[in-house]
């Protein structure tokens, strides 16, 4: 019994060298008193973890059969570090991905317009899709994706018959752009339906901020679709050409604005708050060395503090956007008119890194009366229901579109004005459609809209658009 366990422990022993030394019989016998280094590692912190890869890469540089490109080891490793940190939000961004990233989000680019999400692919949990898929946070206003129905929160799984589980949200947002005038088909993830809408990518403009005084009414009205270092300063302008109409009251619509520089949002609030009034906290990690802190308003800027102001929210309300909402909200300053917002209540950092940027989740930013936001979103005041389809009728409805599209095209081309006895009027002559007919008549608005120069579009509907009708009736009813 003895012999036997000798045996097989030699037998082991020579295995593992075997392994470990190569194949060869001249190996086999240099390396039977070889003494491995990374058997002296000793792995207890990340200085040590550190220097155990660097034994390890200086092992196989020497032993390795080919080239090891040192580039490449850096970027895996340095993407590796990130990966551990098991944050959706949190990525490493290469020199050939940085283009799209550092992309001035106001300038114009060829896509099918529309703000998206994806969590980094080793966040995947597979029982929840949101995990793996991208979110679209906001299509832009007349848009491919706006005109083609696609809305916040619906799920893409596939480009053009691939998934996208595995792509990074740099990568899969430069996939889902396309090319001029090429097809993408993506299949979308609504519920429990699933169904494939294809697009023409075109030339697209990110929008920023739209104002006016609304027809018929003294209200005004200021859009903002993203906040970038120049938004506080756009916003700032159309306000005071608002005011110098004297209006009586101001809509602020967020709606499907899917964040960005969190400094414009504060700025943008400080217009509206009382001298000391808290804007928002700053919480970091407790032993971060970095210190918590609030934005507090202050009389260093031009004050609005005597119209009342109605802000429009939905689900795509993101980031940024809602630290706004918050922050005249908890003040009472606003009215929140919609529906709740999407609930991204943290903060992240970036920094160049060897020719690309890292970013990182750093803080979590709490709202004037102390509430954490982040994955709950803020309630509106005023709940205006988003709309919701059966799958059946999604289905039905993407199937008029493409039975349809020439028809549409055709009584637009007919019936050039775009009014609503139009819009009605081609809802009539449907109305034997299996979906709900405000559904028609926003896909019928759409295409009119997007028919019309761009400098030509309305910038509001107040025809269809429940919330912002909703709001107009307020401020009209505030003494």
């Amino acid at each position: 019994m003895l012999k036997k366990t000798l045996l097989s422990l030699i037998i082991i022993l020579i295995s593992a060298t075997l392994l470990f030394a190569g194949a060869s019989n001249e190996s086999t016998s240099k390396s039977s008193s070889y003494s491995s280094p990374l058997a002296q590692v000793q792995v207890t912190n990340i200085s040590e973890t550190l220097l155990g890869l660097n034994t390890l890469y200086q092992y196989l540089n020497q032993n390795f059969l080919y080239d090891i490109d040192i580039d490449k080891v850096e970027e895996e490793l340095t993407k590796a570090l990130f990966k551990a940190l098991n944050d959706p939000y949190s990525e490493y961004i290469t020199e050939e991905e940085s283009e799209e990233f550092t992309e001035d989000i106001t300038g114009t680019y060829v896509g099918i317009g529309t703000y998206l999400t994806k969590y980094s692919p080793s966040y995947i949990d597979w029982d929840k899709k949101e995990t793996y898929m991208v979110e679209i946070i906001a299509p832009f206003p007349g848009g491919p994706a706006d005109r083609a129905g696609i809305r916040s929160g619906d799920l893409i799984s596939h480009v053009n018959g691939e998934t996208v589980y595995d792509l990074t949200a740099t990568e899969a947002s430069k996939l889902i752009r396309g090319k001029k005038g090429e097809p993408i088909t993506l299949t979308i993830n609504r519920g429990n339906a699933v169904f494939d809408v294809t697009l023409y990518p075109e030339e697209v403009t990110t929008p920023n901020t739209t104002s006016l005084i609304i027809d018929k009414t003294n209200i005004g009205y200021i859009s903002i679709s993203t906040f970038t270092q120049k938004t506080h300063e756009l916003f700032s302008e159309d306000l005071r050409n608002l005011m110098n109409n004297n209006i009586k009251g101001l809509i602020i619509d967020l709606r499907n604005n899917g964040g960005g520089i969190v400094d414009s949002a504060t700025m943008i609030a400080n217009f509206f708050l009382p001298d000391g009034a808290t804007i928002m906290s700053i919480q970091h990690k407790e032993g971060s060395g970095k210190q918590n802190y609030s934005a507090i308003a202050s009389n260093d800027t031009r004050k609005v503090l005597n119209i009342p102001i109605v802000i429009l929210t939905n689900g795509g309300t993101a980031s940024a956007s809602e630290i706004l909402t918050a922050a005249l909200k908890d003040n009472n300053r606003a009215t929140v008119i919609g529906s709740k917002t999407f609930g991204k209540g943290i903060v992240q950092d970036s920094a160049m890194w060897k020719n690309g940027y890292i970013k990182f989740t750093t803080a979590y930013y709490l709202t004037p009366n102390g509430d954490n936001i982040h994955e709950k979103g803020i309630e509106p005041d005023i709940l205006i229901e988003d709309h919701v389809y059966t799958d059946e009728e999604i289905k039905a409805y993407y199937k008029f579109i493409e039975d349809n599209r020439d028809d549409i095209s055709a009584y637009i081309k007919a019936h050039p004005e775009y009014t609503k006895e139009n819009m009605d009027n081609y809802v009539m002559l449907h109305s034997d459609i299996d979906f709900p007919e405000l559904a028609l008549k926003l896909l019928i608005r759409n295409e009119y809209i997007y028919s019309l120069p761009y400098s030509e579009r309305p910038k509001v509907d107040t025809i269809y658009d429940s919330a912002l009708i909703e709001a107009i009736s307020f401020l009209e009813k505030v003494e």
